[in-house]
């Protein structure tokens, strides 16, 4: 019995690996592209400069010496729209080399898959950060970390049992 003899139809499987090897490259080369694509977005007046990868992931942030003449929430809002306009093209940027590579349908399936692993969050803005009071401190040992502080309507409570000033 040759080998011929074994496989049914030789030449329709040596095609099929032949798209299947064609199909694993394409897919490398496209996970190289998504690997080296980030979005890069500059405020109005250049003061704030983001990049990031196409998750979100904030990879640079530069502020030029004119941000620091902003105040604090002018300067949060600023540095969040940036954040948000370089997510917005590093997204249109997937999208146009993710679609063309796998066609429509399979580019929705691709955004669901994504949505999958990062679910939408509504950012916060200015008005609802964490006191700094319960922000960890860099470097410090577990002890010196903050704790919460149970909230009391009792302003004369000092942080003992039972205790009032």
């Amino acid at each position: 019995m040759a080998i011929d003899d074994a496989v049914p139809n030789n030449a329709a499987f040596q095609q099929k690996m032949r798209q299947f090897k064609e199909q694993a490259a394409r897919a490398a080369q496209l996970k190289d592209r998504l690997g080296e694509l980030k979005g890069s977005a500059r405020n109005s007046d250049g003061s704030v400069t983001v990049t990031v990868a196409p998750s979100g992931a904030i990879l640079g942030l530069q502020l030029s010496p004119a941000a620091m003449t902003r105040t604090h929430t002018q300067l949060t809002q600023e540095i969040l729209s940036t954040i948000r306009q370089a997510t917005q093209q590093a997204a249109a940027m997937t999208e146009e080399i993710v679609r063309p590579a796998i066609g429509d349908e399979g580019f929705e399936r691709f955004q669901e898959a994504f949505r999958a692993h990062a679910p939408a969050v509504n950012p916060i803005g200015p008005s609802e950060p964490p006191p700094a009071s319960s922000l960890p401190i860099p470097g410090a040992p577990p002890a010196m970390q903050p704790r919460p502080r149970p909230s009391h309507d009792d302003d004369d409570y000092d942080g003992f049992q039972g205790i009032k000033r």
